[in-house]
């Protein structure tokens, strides 16, 4: 089995590879990721996506691709066909495209999420000397009696997103992070200017779902501040995704956070989702619990990897 530069593969060549991979993200996510993939498949076809793909004979049995915005390096979605998919077929992909990271004058950081979908990918990432972060894929089935009903908040008006909001919604995210057990995680948590990043990609690229504006919040405090973001999107069509939720730290712990996901969920309900989805690091205990005691239940382990030299 050889690895290859994704340079010299077609669409075509991985379509097996990536029709395996979509039935894992519906299966193990109730997560519909065609989307996403046809955004790969379109930078494959344009030969400007740099990753890996490991072809077995002249058929590909796997893929990674990864993303250089310096000083951070990104590695994306890496995938083994089930009947080559082995801690072996995923380290001659993960070690490939780490090597390429490593070598970029540029690249001081790497960070990636791996769901691993049909292998355990992090005794690869810590010998590769990366931090691994526990995180958990949760889940809220719509149709059970939730725990808390819609609770209002007498502090705070909420109000749907408005791209109007979006700079102090950004800031409001990187208060957030601020001293949070997750600052560390993400490079973009750690400066106003890539909590602004950040919050573009969720609104405008599919790699966390359709956003969903209509059933977003944004939360004002009395002097008319944002305090509170809820991002939410569409991850499949009966399926909604929280990737964002933010308080503002001066106004944590005063039910802000319950009072935006209960409103999220009467909004979910109202056009017939029948789950909602969203993910927590195992470290970040305060929202761990909130989650449960809302209902939602741990339905996939998963890793946040770091990698500062």
């Amino acid at each position: 089995m050889q690895v290859l530069p994704l340079a010299v593969a077609s669409p075509a060549l991985l379509e097996q590879v990536f029709a395996e991979e979509l039935e894992d993200w519906r299966a193990q996510l109730s997560w519909d990721y065609s989307s996403a993939v046809a955004l790969i498949k379109r930078h494959i076809a344009c030969r400007s996506l740099p990753g890996f793909f490991l072809a077995d004979g002249a058929a590909a049995a796997g893929y990674c691709y990864y993303v250089i915005a310096p000083p951070l390096g990104y590695l994306g979605n890496i995938y083994v066909a089930r009947d080559q998919a082995s801690q072996s077929t995923y380290d001659l992909l993960i070690s490939s495209a780490l090597r390429a990271l490593e070598a970029h004058p540029d690249v001081l950081r790497i960070e990636s999420q791996v769901f691993g979908f049909n292998c355990d990918v992090s005794p690869i990432m810590v010998r590769e000397r990366f931090l691994a972060l526990r995180r958990y894929f949760m889940t809220l089935s719509l149709d059970q009696d939730l725990a808390e009903g819609f609770v209002q908040h007498p502090d705070f008006r909420i109000l749907p997103w408005d791209r109007g909001y979006f700079l102090p919604a950004a800031d409001a995210i990187y208060d957030s992070y601020a001293g949070s057990p997750d600052h560390d995680m993400c490079y973009d948590y750690q400066s106003r200017e890539g909590c602004v990043r950040f919050l573009r990609n969720l609104v405008d690229n599919p790699g966390c779902g359709k956003f969903s504006p209509e059933t977003s919040r944004i939360a004002l405090d009395a002097a008319g501040r944002v305090s509170g973001v809820l991002i939410t999107s569409l991850i499949s069509p009966g399926t909604g995704m929280i990737p964002q939720i933010s308080i503002r730290r001066e106004a944590q712990g005063k039910g802000l956070g319950t009072a935006l996901l209960t409103r999220y969920f009467k909004a979910a309900k109202e056009r017939e989702l029948s789950r909602v989805t969203l993910s927590v690091s195992a470290q970040n205990v305060k929202a761990h619990h909130l989650y449960s005691r809302l209902g939602f239940r741990e339905t996939k382990e998963f890793y946040a990897f770091i990698w500062t030299g």
